[in-house]
Formats: C-alpha cells, sequence, structure tokens
C-alpha cells in the first residue's frame, strides 16, 4: 500500500491481490443496509475494471493488533445478514485505522481468497 496525503493505493501483486481489490470495491459500494455497517469501512474512491489498482481514503494504522473483545465486538456489529459471505475482516493491527476519529477496517477482503 502507498499513502499519498489523503489517499492509498493498493496495487495487487496478482490475481488473489486484484480480486481482494474488486471485492473491497464492491463491498464498500453494496454496504448500505445501515450507515453504521459502511462506518466500519475505510472508504474506497476508485477500483481499476480489473482489479490491479483500488484507491481508497488514507487512514493511521493501528500500532497494535486488536484484542478478542475488541474483535468479537466488531464482528458482532458488523452482523452479517442471510447470504452475506460473513465477516470481511481480521483482527491484525495492519488491517485497521483511525479514519476521522473512528476505527475502521482498512482490509475488508477475507471472503475473497480464493474466489477467483
Amino acid at each position: 500500500m502507498i499513502v499519498l496525503g489523503p489517499v492509498a493505493l493498493k496495487i495487487a501483486r496478482n490475481q488473489e491481490g486484484r480480486a481482494c481489490n474488486r471485492y473491497e470495491a464492491n463491498l464498500y459500494r453494496t454496504t448500505t443496509t445501515t450507515t453504521r455497517r459502511r462506518a466500519m469501512l475505510c472508504p474506497v474512491l476508485w477500483v481499476s475494471p480489473g482489479g490491479f489498482l483500488l484507491i481508497t481514503r488514507s487512514a493511521v494504522p493501528l500500532s497494535e493488533m486488536m484484542s478478542l473483545e475488541e474483535y468479537l465486538n466488531a464482528a458482532e456489529e458488523w452482523d452479517a445478514m442471510p447470504g452475506e459471505d460473513g465477516c470481511p475482516f481480521e483482527p491484525k493491527a495492519s488491517d485497521w485505522g483511525w479514519y476521522k476519529g473512528r476505527r475502521v477496517a482498512l482490509d475488508y477482503s477475507t471472503p475473497a481468497w480464493g474466489n477467483d
């Protein structure tokens, strides 16, 4: 990931990375069920048609991994809906950050692994 001021560029290294970039862009675009859920995701601004490049807002990464309790609370707050892939994120510090005073998922493509 390359951070350039207010934006971050995620450049895919391989087919899995392209699938993950497309998955995140689609999830952010379609997560309109509640503003609460969308607020949990770092905003996606643009994705290239093949998923090679994903542009998001930049956020300050967490300095340490979430506790199990924090992660379980985030997963409960996400509240996967019937027919969805489930919880799209992991508790790793590098997968979360601070954006506009709230904790957001920076990497939320876990369900995309192996789906492309």
